[in-house]
């Protein structure tokens, strides 16, 4: 047995040094590869060991060289993420639009740090099982479904109402608003009252949806925490696995207690809504969902839809804020069609033109969703002729695509009648919801919340900038404020 071990501990360095090599040669085959594959792509000359990602992070300033490089490189150009992995980033509207326009799948890469959270629900799937669940899905955001959800959207408005009266001090709003939009997406999708706006109760589950978002970001930029290994290890792994766990066994139950109900309920004595569709929705089969398909869309939807839609709103209410002007218009307008009236319906909604103006334009210059990508199934001939080959990761910076200046003149200035009636809007120049067949199914939840939301705080609350703490837009995951979203708050 001595024996053994021993010519066992001399062999290990050897296979070891064999291991290592072919590691080396698969990344070398790899970076040539890539190489060829853009070949027609030329780019910024990336640093020998950190690629681009020095120059083109998260961070403002990185997102608007991106949208510099869009022009100089003919609106594609790769990014190199290190020696030997790069992916091709599309900013022109022409290039996006064909990148957009098919079903390839998201980029697994960057978004697998997501999966042991929200499994392979709508956002993560491909091929058949994305096109059979979106299908089976489509029917729970009709707009006969998302007109009920409108008093539900002002009924929790007017909790975060009460949250912000009397406040002395600057309030950062991302975190309040973050809250409002969970509240609203549990009684909406799922008819469960959480109480999660009034913090000094909190639910577990809605603590753990709060707290693995925090913690992805986390992940995100501790660039060792990309190795598995690595991350299994860390203080941030354990407790990610944990909130996981915490997030799974309520959404189960959330999923079991809609089934007794079901059961037991007189049919018609309630609106139909998200959970309803993903129990009784069958395919063309005849076949509904396994109860594992249906607690990924449970935890996709409640990643997808509360973040990204309290960024739209903080984001707007920031731009009002700075510019007094237009949120006065707003306010004038809020006073005429809406008045003091309580019962908000879905009709009262469309009267707000031109606050939904300055929404749009808030949305294109702070997208909530500032990057989205996708991995080509197959090759993309670009109208310019050149072709994206098989295999290749491909980004769409919607931060970039919506500061283009040959579409948006002085796109740095916040112009809200870019988007009046008689403008034109160049085509997939703008898309905060993304296009084609894997655009944001829950759009319409999220623009008819917002229409409901903001309105509501403008008339009761005028806000202004604290100079003190201005925002540093940041991206991560969703656009958010690197030192948050701070707003005086004061009634009207």
């Amino acid at each position: 047995m001595a024996t053994v071990t021993w010519m066992f501990l001399q062999a290990l360095p050897f296979v070891l040094i064999i291991i290592i090599f072919v590691k080396v040669i698969s990344l070398l085959k790899n970076r040539q590869k890539l190489v060829a594959s853009f070949k027609n792509f030329p780019g910024p000359k990336p640093h020998w060991l950190w690629g681009n990602m020095q120059e083109l992070t998260g961070d403002f300033q990185g997102m608007l060289r991106v949208a510099d490089y869009a022009a100089k490189y003919h609106g594609a150009f790769p990014v190199w993420m290190g020696p030997t992995d790069a992916f091709l980033m599309t900013v022109h509207p022409a290039t996006v639009r064909s990148v957009l326009s098919g079903t390839d799948p998201k980029d697994e890469f960057s978004y697998s740090l997501m999966r042991p959270w929200i499994g392979d629900g709508l956002l993560l799937s491909s091929g058949k099982k994305w096109d059979r669940n979106r299908r089976m899905l489509t029917p729970a955001f009709h707009q006969e479904v998302i007109r009920n959800y409108v008093k539900i959207f002002y009924q929790s408005a007017q909790e975060l109402l009460k949250k912000w009266e009397g406040v002395k001090e600057p309030v950062e709003t991302f975190h309040h608003i973050s809250l409002l939009t969970l509240d609203s997406m549990m009684k909406c999708l799922f008819g469960y009252t959480s109480h999660c706006q009034n913090e000094r109760v909190r639910h577990p589950y809605i603590q753990g949806v709060y707290d693995v978002s925090e913690q992805i970001v986390k992940r995100i930029t501790n660039p060792l925490h990309h190795f598995q290994f690595i991350y299994d290890l860390s203080a941030n792994g354990k407790e990610f696995r944990k909130t996981c766990d915490i997030i799974h066994e309520h959404s189960e139950k959330i999923i079991r207690d809609r089934r007794q109900l079901i059961a037991t309920e007189k049919p018609g004595s309630r609106p139909i809504d998200f959970l309803d569709i993903l129990l009784s929705g069958r395919d063309s089969d005849g076949n509904g969902l396994s109860d594992q398909e249906i607690r990924d869309e449970v935890d996709t939807f409640m990643f997808e839809g509360h973040d990204s839609t309290a960024s739209s709103m903080s984001w707007c209410l920031y731009n009002l804020a700075k510019h007094q002007d237009c949120q006065d218009k707003c306010r004038e307008e809020i006073q005429q069609q809406w008045g003091d009236k309580e019962d908000i319906t879905w009709e009262d909604l469309n009267k707000l033109e031109y606050t939904f103006m300055c929404v749009k334009e808030s949305m294109r210059m702070y997208p909530p969703v500032p990057n989205v990508s996708r991995c080509a199934e197959k090759d993309i001939k670009l109208p310019d002729g050149r072709i994206i080959p098989k295999g290749v990761r491909m980004a769409v910076s919607l931060f970039a695509l919506h500061r283009n200046p040959e579409v948006w003149p002085e796109p740095e200035e916040y112009d809200p009648s870019r988007f009046s009636q008689d403008s034109m809007i160049y085509q997939s120049a703008y898309m905060p919801f993304s296009i084609g067949p894997r655009n944001c199914i829950g759009q319409l939840f999220a623009v008819t919340q917002i229409k409901v939301i903001i309105p509501t705080l403008i008339r009761k609350f005028r806000f202004t900038l604290d100079p003190s703490r201005p925002a540093e837009p940041e991206s991560m995951l969703i656009l958010r404020s690197k030192n948050g979203l701070y707003l005086n708050i004061n009634p009207v």
